[in-house]
């Protein structure tokens, strides 16, 4: 049995629970804020348990999956087309990933007063966070960076293909940037119309299979910018997307 260590709230999480649901793996959710040191002696989510076999990083933990599964759909058998897939993944926490960190984390986390401590060791994402959040101008600033960074996925990974790693349908590498690029749309955080190839894009990700039971935390949280989330608010979308998560094919919880 497979164990994913993992949170709704969690943008690398949804990403390998997406990619398990459409292609039929099961798996045992373990809903954790932050995964026991055991497992990951940073914390990070996900990450999963397969046998005795324990990993950590969304990238890695994907493209392990897809190899030992044969998710051929997702990760096509081509040398080059699975070059392209890992030039886009290990460019992900430097680039899209910056959605999160900038501009989105830093309007979730004031419901908790800031960063929660099992969070310490991830020295680079934190002092990203923790600047936006303490600036005044985090919106405007945030959204500046985060143009930049669409800009650069339209134009260098996208281009006139209609996935991330020109291939002929969606893979991994759709998936992990999808999670980091959609929220900002629910959480009215950026208008992300005023980049047509990208909201092209995000309306064929949405013909995936299992889309809005993988998203109702987002879709349930719903506009941040102008209604200030609350607690109340957060916990009430976990519980929404919780409820939809298990009643997923293939997904189990202890």
């Amino acid at each position: 049995m497979l164990h994913v260590h993992a949170h709704p709230a969690s943008q690398p999480s949804r990403s390998v629970f997406w990619a398990c649901v459409i292609t039929g793996q099961s798996f045992q959710l373990h809903a954790d804020p932050s995964t026991p040191s055991s497992i990951s002696p940073r914390g990070q989510l996900p990450a999963i348990v397969d046998d005795n076999f324990k990993l950590v990083e969304m990238p890695a933990i994907l493209t392990y999956l897809a190899q030992k599964n044969s998710w051929h759909d997702l990760y096509p058998t081509n040398l080059q087309t699975r070059a392209r897939i890992s030039q886009y993944l290990h460019a992900h926490h430097n680039l899209t990933r910056l959605a999160t960190l900038k501009l989105m984390a830093p309007h979730v986390l004031v419901v908790f007063g800031g960063l929660p401590s099992s969070n310490a060791l991830s020295y680079a994402s934190n002092t990203i966070i923790e600047t936006a959040m303490n600036s005044a101008t985090k919106l405007s600033d945030g959204q500046t960076l985060v143009e930049e960074v669409i800009n650069f996925v339209a134009k260098h990974y996208l281009g006139s293909s209609d996935f991330v790693a020109q291939t002929a349908q969606a893979s991994i590498a759709d998936i992990a940037c999808y999670e980091e690029i959609s929220q900002l749309k629910w959480a009215n955080l950026l208008d992300l119309s005023n980049w047509p190839s990208i909201a092209a894009w995000m309306a064929r990700m949405t013909d995936l299979p299992h889309h809005d039971a993988i998203h109702s935390f987002n879709t349930t949280l719903g506009d941040i910018k102008t209604q200030p989330i609350t607690m109340e608010r957060f916990m009430g979308a976990i519980e929404v997307a919780m409820t939809d998560l298990v009643a997923l094919p293939g997904v189990s919880i202890p």
